[in-house]
Parts: C-alpha cells; structure tokens; sequence
C-alpha cells in the first residue's frame, strides 16, 4: 500500500472537468446578485455558519453542499488566496464565506456539475502529495500559495483550470457579501437602489 508520499492525484476525465469549468467560467452578473441575496439572508443567521473549523472538523451548521474534506480544502484556498489582514477590508472571520459558496453557488449547479466539481476538489487537495508528502489543506502557508500559483500558470489544462475556478468561486463568495462593497465604495446595483423593473431579455426600444 503506498504511503502519502508516493500517492499520485488523478485528474477528473477530460470531458467531465471541461463542463465544471465552462460552467464556472461563464458565472458572472446574474450568479452574483443571486448570492448576494443569499448572503444578505446569511449574515442574519446564527454565528455558526461564520466560525472557521479545522482541516478535520466536521462542516458548521448550515453546509449542506459541502463535505468535511471539501470544506477543509475551500477554507484553506479562501485563507491563502484572500490574504486581507493589514488591509482596509472586511476580515474574514466578519463574512460568512463558505457558507455563501455553499447555499449560493454550489447549491446552485447542476447535479452532474457539483459531482464532477468534487472529484476536481479531491483531485486539488491531493496535487502536492507527489512534491511535499502533503496534502494542500496541509501545507503552511507559502507552500500553499506557491502550489495555487505553480497549477495557475501549469501546462496541464485541468491543473490550470482548477486552480483558477476554485479561486474564482472563492472570491465570488466573499464579494457576494454586502458589507464587503463598503470598503471599495460600490453602494451595490443601481436597479436596486432606483428602484429599476426587471424587463428581463425585452427587446430594446425602436427608435
């Protein structure tokens, strides 16, 4: 039986990854206003859905699309990749990240999606075994953030994929969060705040 060191990642199949990817790659306005209500509602809920767990600890109250080891390796990313301390931004610890990621965007896909989404997670959390003996959620923190960065910019498409749409569903949870725009001064869509009707796909006005 090999040991952790000598234990190889395989990719998810080609033609699965490419479809999670496609699909989150194309996420973009709409998917966002959607988990900003989402979020809204969640900064109400109990304080659990905000408490950081460890890598081994059983998901927060709340997750539902999410298993300990993939919300081990979402938190890990969020940490690394969001690295806002001595920063004007609202910390972590003040938005419930995960728990938009998981209600608002997860919950959200389709089921063959979010199947082909965690054997991509899996296959991530397993990508430095081979290098440093560890797991991502294991390693401190420059090795972590050097990893993300060696599979952005890899050869391998779906090594290359995977980081950037982690990343991308990481940062979409966090920005979701209204308290998040204050710092930037965005006072959130005007639709809302003028009071606009939707007209959805209406044709535009003939002269």
């Amino acid at each position: 039986m090999r040991d952790a060191s000598q234990r190889v990642a395989t990719p998810p199949r080609g033609a699965t990854m490419r479809a999670v990817i496609s699909y989150i790659d194309n996420m973009g306005r709409r998917d966002f206003l959607k988990a900003s209500a989402v979020a809204a509602a969640l900064l109400a809920a109990p304080a659990s859905l905000l408490a950081s767990r460890s890598a081994h600890a059983a998901v927060p109250e709340g997750i539902r699309f999410m298993s300990p080891s993939e919300y081990a390796v979402f938190e890990r990313l969020m940490k690394v990749m969001l690295p806002l301390d001595g920063t004007p931004l609202v910390p972590l610890a003040q938005i419930p990240v995960l728990a938009t990621l998981d209600v608002a965007l997860l919950g959200t896909m389709p089921p063959h999606i979010l199947a082909g989404l965690k054997g991509g997670i899996a296959y991530f959390d397993e990508g430095p075994v081979a290098e440093h003996g560890k797991r991502f959620t294991e390693l401190p923190d420059d090795d972590a953030a050097r990893f993300c960065d060696t599979w952005a910019d890899s050869t391998e498409p779906a090594q290359r994929a995977l980081a950037m749409g982690l990343k991308k569903l990481v940062g979409l949870a966090y920005w979701a969060n209204p308290p998040t725009w204050e710092p930037l001064g965005y006072e959130g869509p005007v639709s809302e705040r003028w009071g606009l009707k939707s007209l959805g796909n209406a044709p535009m006005p003939s002269a």
